[in-house]
């Protein structure tokens, strides 16, 4: 037995038997035809109903079903895994599967969307398999809408930037140059949604800590260093009442949130925190890790986090690709998440090979290339 709770997953499964059993999947799920199934499908468990047939497409080369599919390339390992793993499943018991994964995405029972704040690390892992499964690594033309907006947020700071073809350059206060690849502009909209979380829970961190007199400094470090010195009730109790102020209708969403809270400030491995949740940059090293990049030369990536995560209409554009490039399409940060708690994930048979680990992306460097660009708009 395996859990499986990620969407992403989820759609691949989905798109393997839809590739692998043709029209007769088509029809016991309950559809006339693919491009019903596409769209309920993707309603079900909140993916873009082309983005199921393509990945149905990815697998037609490999079954005697009539479409060629992409046929171009091979697998890539996410689909290979799926592959592998249900290729000796009869296909009486991979619908059985199928059917029950759509089931419980279609009551919804285990979605954390009407949760006040999210499981972070449900929340950071699934964001970073949807990083790794969507983002193209491909030039990237940034669309004037979004360049106009980071240009103001950046003169808000007293920052400039220069537009090149597949390179800007920001210049700071002091005179330094930052060169960055439009990829990164992309690469950090993956990550607003982590960041916005993070970020909410720090806020009510700060809000416990001023009711009860606390600087937030001090109150942090001792919140994880020293746990049981701190008087878990009263916080807890502190949250709570926070939490009712602006959520009155739903008390057990209230007593989660405020146990979040709580395991927020005191399990950083929950969330792969390193700094203490006072520091402004306490969210960098989970950003940066989760985007599979090196601090020391991409540092900067953090801080095209923070500028969207930060202004609102940065915020905003960059939810959808097209929005903010002119050749890539896709949701980014605003993603459906799964809890990963046990008894809300969704568990299915075969057992055989499961591996949580995820495919990583590229890492990202400016090559001479693009510097040379640099020359010429």
């Amino acid at each position: 037995m395996r859990e499986i709770s990620d969407k992403k997953e989820i759609g691949l499964i989905v798109s393997y038997y839809l590739s692998r059993c043709n029209d007769k999947a088509v029809h016991a799920l309950g559809y006339k035809n693919f491009t019903e199934a596409f769209k309920g499908i993707g309603d079900l468990i909140n993916e873009n109903p082309n983005n199921i047939k393509n990945m149905r497409d990815e697998f037609d080369p490999y079954f005697d079903n009539g479409r060629k599919g992409w046929y171009q390339r091979g697998l890539r390992a996410s689909r290979q895994k799926i592959f592998d793993e249900f290729a000796g499943v009869t296909d009486a018991d991979l619908e059985r599967i199928v059917k029950k994964l759509l089931s419980i995405a279609k009551g919804g029972a285990n979605l954390e969307n009407n949760e006040i704040l999210k499981d972070l690390r449900a929340l950071i892992r699934q964001s970073t398999m949807h990083y790794s499964e969507d983002f193209v690594w491909q030039d990237v033309e940034l669309t004037n809408e979004f360049k106009e907006a980071y240009e103001a947020y950046l003169e808000g700071i007293k920052w400039r930037i220069e537009y090149y073809n597949a390179t800007s350059v920001i210049t700071t206060p002091t005179s330094k140059n930052i060169f960055v690849p439009n990829q990164w502009f992309v690469i950090a909209s993956y990550a607003v949604g982590v960041y916005s979380e993070l970020y909410r829970y720090k806020t009510y961190f700060e809000k416990i800590a001023n009711i009860n007199g606390q600087r937030t400094d001090s109150y942090a470090k001792s919140l994880r260093d020293d746990t049981a010195s701190v008087d878990k009730d009263l916080f807890i109790k502190s949250g709570e009442r926070i939490l009712h102020a602006e959520y009155s209708d739903d008390e057990q969403r209230i007593k989660r949130g405020a146990g979040r809270i709580w395991r927020f400030v005191t399990d950083y491995s929950w969330w792969s925190g390193q700094k203490t949740v006072d520091r402004g940059d306490f969210y960098l090293s989970v950003v940066l890790n989760m985007l599979n990049l090196v601090n020391a030369s991409q540092g900067y990536v953090g801080d095209i986090v923070n500028a969207y995560g930060s202004d609102k209409n940065l915020k905003e554009i960059t939810k959808k690709l097209e929005r903010f490039t002119t050749n890539l399409q896709g949701q980014t940060y605003d993603i459906e998440i799964v809890s990963e708690d046990k008894n809300t994930s969704i568990v299915c048979e075969p057992e055989s090979g499961y591996n949580t680990s995820t495919d990583k992306p590229h890492r990202i460097s400016i090559s001479a290339k693009s510097i040379e660009k640099l020359g010429r708009k």
